[in-house]
């Protein structure tokens, strides 16, 4: 296997070359079952079943699995489709057969679109959300790098540092214990003064000022992202093509720097760009010949710099 290459067959068969444990992460978007043709014999996603379709993908997976060091994660977008007006449940079927493969599942994030297209159904609510699974080799010892994962607090909960805590005040006063609450209310005042003294935060802070000086307090990411869509449009790609900002933060987060970043359902090469600005490795499998080829004309002209 080499590093920065695009190869063109099966996933599987082409996986099989690869060596044990020779990529850092993997994350990627399969194709929708029953829902596009993507106009190639060999694609996934036209099986007779849901279960034979979500047993297809796990046999990539086994693959992935293997070529992944322990260290490793895999991420993996998958959208839900309708057959005869029922949920064909894919994503929850898919994540369980993974579980019931040896993988661990560390985070189910909601990817939650603003923008999402309209559909035609008259009965019934309309989707703007797909779920991303986080999985790991290891449940010890796996490479995460936090800070990519931080976010700044609320201006809210800033100013609530310098708010006395009573707890006497809440509706379930008298409750023995305080169940829910992780420190006593004199504690928690004690936690926020000297927080609010190593950060050096006085009362008259400019919330703006705070962020720009870096010493804002932060918390990790919670697992609904609010991300659009549209970011991920690219001229002559397939349908399924997710905005950069969607992988920015799990590449940072779970491929060390010059690590490898796999993609066996690689399309338009977004994971390889997006890899590629961040000083990361990448790997890529497409069976389509034109994907490939438009996957690297992105990466050798650069024009999606999309972080800068």
């Amino acid at each position: 296997m080499g590093s920065n290459e695009i190869y063109v067959g099966n996933n599987v068969e082409v996986l099989r070359t690869f060596e044990d444990e020779s990529v850092d992460m993997c994350i990627t978007s399969p194709p929708y079952y029953n829902l596009r043709d993507y106009k190639n014999s060999g694609q996934l996603g036209a099986e007779a079943s849901v279960d034979l379709f979500v047993s297809n993908l796990c046999e990539v997976f086994d693959e992935v699995h293997r070529v992944l060091k322990p260290t490793g994660s895999c991420w993996v977008n998958i959208g839900d489709t309708y057959d005869k007006k029922k949920l064909s449940q894919v994503p929850s079927r898919f994540e369980i057969a993974m579980s019931d493969r040896g993988w661990y599942l560390r985070n189910e994030i909601i990817w939650n679109k603003p923008n999402p297209q309209p559909i035609s159904s008259k009965d019934r609510f309309w989707t703007n959300h797909e779920k991303i699974f986080w999985f790991v080799k290891k449940l010890k010892g796996y490479y995460f790098d936090r800070v990519p994962t931080l976010e700044p607090w609320a201006e809210v909960t800033v100013r609530r540092m310098f708010s006395n805590n009573d707890l006497s005040k809440h509706k379930d006063t008298g409750v023995e214990g305080k169940e829910g609450y992780s420190l006593s209310s004199e504690n928690q005042d004690k936690h926020y003064k000297r927080m609010r003294e190593s950060l050096g935060i006085t009362k008259d802070f400019n919330y703006q000022q705070l962020i720009d000086s870096g010493k804002c307090p932060s918390r990790p990411m919670f697992t609904v992202w609010d991300i659009s869509a549209s970011g991920g449009k690219v001229k002559g790609a397939h349908f399924a093509v997710y905005p950069p900002e969607l992988i920015k933060v799990p590449i940072l987060a779970t491929c060390p720097p010059e690590g490898i970043v796999l993609d066996p359902f690689v399309g338009s090469g977004t994971t390889c760009v997006v890899a590629k600005n961040f000083n990361r490795k990448y790997v890529g499998i497409d069976i389509s010949e034109d994907y490939a080829k438009l996957a690297r004309d992105r990466i050798s002209t650069n024009l999606d710099n999309f972080f800068v």
